[in-house]
């Protein structure tokens, strides 16, 4: 028989009966009855499925293909005909009122199964086994368990309580995101690719539903999790332009409250969320991020004042965790918010790699605006909400698993915070700045206050680490190992600082940097390429694999290529591992350069004793003046010097830097068998215990 007979076979020896399509195992067709109902019991229903007109000339190539776009074309979609324990009455209207019990109805139309016949003829059902309930469920405890509201957030728990009213390609797309963490991941794997077909040919069939976009969605953030760009960005643009044709991303398509309503605002800000972090930055193609600024910045009483002719975009998602009072913006919210300042950062950043720069203090460049931004949109973070307010040091970690969709979002808004303030002055930008551009005088004042800066956040980030590996807090947005490395950068930076208690603090916290980014490699092939820049950056500043606790250098060479990579998160393979993830013919890929600049020496920028920044606060009063503003009247229980004013007390001489930073501290066996720690170790920091005294790093809390 010839393999075109044997597919013709395969055709008609699918016509399932109604009861195994709903339990998507192989049906044995007997009529009336299969046994296989017959042996459980059951009413064995049959759907009569059209199949398209068949020609004399079998053997012509073209109507065996046309005979596949009938099945498509035609084919009767499950979702229109009765599941499981339906009245035979009820089926063929296609009706979510009639065509689901009404005790069981979901609260969206469900779709089709793998068993659907518009599938059937194209080799899907021969592609993949058929998950069961219980992979399905195991699925869908991983989600929630790992990846819920971080950062994407499409449904509730109980919205997919019932797994048999999942579209399939839903089915797919959450067995493939959450194969990572599953001892069976290499048996899921292959469920991305079937939930991509089953996407597209929805498309094609013109039943592209609220699901269907949901699964982009999450292809769209496991693509991101595995470095494919090209792809994650080709799934996020396809399904924000399907939530464009949809009318989506428009306040007037949102008529009223409802769960259906809330849930295509949880999707279409997702979506919104993971193209402020990895969506394209440049190109003609791309959105520039200052169309939202009107969103994000404007206050609610400007808003009032609109006209009405503006176009807005749907509101953000109810959220009321952690929130005291009626007016307070939810959690998940606030982090979109300072996510759509990242991604001006994050466009900062690729004009200053392309020389762009405009000088930086000038009052109409891009950092200042930044700022600006930034401060109107930290007047929104309710007092809730706030790092004194919540207390995430004082929490146990059960209290902390418990409310996981609070704290997930609670730390991705203060690692966001302190990576904004820490790229927009970290010291590499304005040093080749000043390389290429001769008339770019960096001001001294200027490079004081942005060195000051750049090392108070770059610790904060440190001290966030500390405390969610005390805590044994597990996060998996790769975007929390991208401002680790990013801080990593800058304690690199400092290794060779003047002052000998700097560079001993910039090592120590340079490898918790490094031994946090490890611990998200074992599931994210993102955080591994990553990791193996910043390891490769290493090697060329300190001479050696390893930075040990003896290093003591006078000056370090800096990557200028691996620096670009770390700070624009340049997730990509080697120059000749290249690929578009599967998403283009080889005759597309893009053309790299198969240089191997990093190890260049003119690529690399000399740094020769960076300047210690002298930062410090006044810790006589038992901790009270680091909480207040540096305006207010100093309150202490000790005489204060009469010579002594606002400036001293928050510019103190460097010798006075790390006296007061006890948690900082870490003993040599902090650099032993750095390499091989991928989880999160048991801590030792001094959190909790520093009593009575108060750091220099206080003053750059949220």
């Amino acid at each position: 028989m010839t393999s075109r007979e044997n597919a013709r076979g395969r055709l008609r020896s699918h016509e399932a009966c109604l009861n195994c399509r709903r339990k998507k195992i192989r049906c044995p067709a007997e009529k009336p009855a299969c046994s296989s109902c017959v042996r459980l019991n059951q009413t064995c229903l049959y759907t009569s499925v059209p199949r398209g007109s068949r020609g004399a000339q079998s053997d012509d190539r073209l109507a065996f293909l046309e005979e596949k776009v009938n099945l498509i074309l035609s084919g009767t979609r499950p979702s229109q005909s009765i599941r499981s324990d339906q009245l035979p009455e009820a089926k063929g209207n296609g009706n979510p009122e009639t065509s689901y019990p009404t005790e069981r109805r979901p609260s969206i139309e469900p779709t089709g199964t793998t068993k659907d016949q518009m599938f059937l003829g194209l080799g899907y059902e021969d592609q993949i086994s058929h998950p069961s309930s219980s992979a399905i469920a195991k699925a869908i405890d991983l989600y929630f368990e790992y990846c819920h509201r971080q950062p994407i957030w499409c449904f509730e728990r109980e919205e997919i309580a019932d797994p048999s009213y999942l579209s399939e390609e839903l089915v797919c797309s959450l067995l493939a995101l959450t194969s990572r963490f599953s001892r069976d991941r290499d048996h899921l794997r292959h469920y991305g690719d079937s939930a991509r077909s089953l996407i597209m040919l929805r498309m094609a069939n013109g039943t592209v539903e609220l699901e269907t976009i949901e699964s982009l969605c999450l292809l769209s953030y496991s693509s991101f999790l595995d470095g494919n760009i090209h792809l994650g960005r080709f799934h996020l643009g396809l399904a924000l332009h399907l939530c464009r044709s949809a009318t989506l991303d428009l306040e007037s398509s949102y008529g009223g409250e409802g769960p259906i309503n809330e849930r295509k605002k949880r999707l279409y800000w997702s979506l919104q969320c993971l193209e402020q972090y990895y969506g394209q930055q440049n190109g003609y193609l791309c959105v520039p991020s200052e169309l939202m600024r009107t969103f994000f910045v404007t206050s609610q009483s400007d808003r009032a004042t609109q006209d009405g002719t503006e176009i807005n975009p749907p509101p953000l998602p109810r959220d009321d965790l952690g929130c005291t009072k009626f007016s307070d913006t939810g959690i998940w919210s606030l982090a979109a918010h300072f996510g759509w300042v990242w991604s001006r950062v994050r466009r900062y950043v690729s004009e200053c790699a392309r020389n762009r720069l405009k000088e930086p203090w000038r009052h109409d460049s891009m950092y200042s605006m930044i700022l600006s931004d930034l401060t109107e949109i930290e007047n929104k973070l309710s007092q809730c909400h706030r790092y004194d307010s919540v207390k995430f040091y004082e929490r146990t970690a059960e209290q902390l698993k418990i409310n996981r969709k609070y704290w997930t979002p609670w730390l991705k808004l203060q690692f966001t915070y302190h990576s904004i303030m820490t790229v927009l002055n970290h010291p590499f930008l304005y040093i080749v700045a000043s390389q290429y551009n001769e008339n770019l005088a960096i001001p001294n004042t200027f490079w004081r206050r942005s060195s000051e800066l750049v090392l108070l956040h770059a610790t904060w980030v440190v001290r966030l680490i500390d405390m969610i590996t005390e805590k044994k807090f597990r996060l998996i947005d790769p975007f929390f190992g991208h401002v680790a490395a990013m801080a990593a950068t800058v304690h690199l930076y400092y290794c060779c600082a003047a002052d000998a208690r700097l560079k001993y603090k910039s090592k120590v916290d340079f490898t918790k940097c490094r031994r946090f980014l490890k611990s998200f490699v074992s599931f994210s092939p993102a955080c591994h390429i990553l990791d193996q820049t910043l390891d490769k950056m290493t090697r060329i500043a300190s001479g050696s694999e390893n930075i040990d606790y003896d290093w003591e250098p006078e000056k370090i060479h800096l990557s200028i290529p691996l620096m670009w990579d770390v700070l624009q998160v340049n997730c990509k393979p080697k120059p000749h591992e290249v690929s578009t993830g599967g998403l283009l013919h080889p005759s597309l890929t893009p053309t790299v350069s198969t240089e191997e600049e990093e190890d260049n020496p003119a690529s690399t920028v000399e740094v020769i004793v960076a300047i210690s920044p002298n930062v410090t606060v006044n810790t006589a009063d038992g901790g009270l003046a680091a909480h207040m503003p540096p305006t207010m009247p100093r309150v202490s229980s000790a005489p204060a010097s009469p010579d002594m004013d606002l400036a001293e007390k928050l510019l103190a001489p460097a010798d006075s830097l790390m006296t007061n930073t006890p948690w900082l501290w870490a003993d040599p066996s902090q650099f032993v068998d750095m390499e091989n720690s991928l989880g999160y170790p048991d801590s030792e920091s001094g959190l909790g215990n520093i009593d009575g005294f108060s750091t220099w790093w206080d003053f750059g809390n949220l």
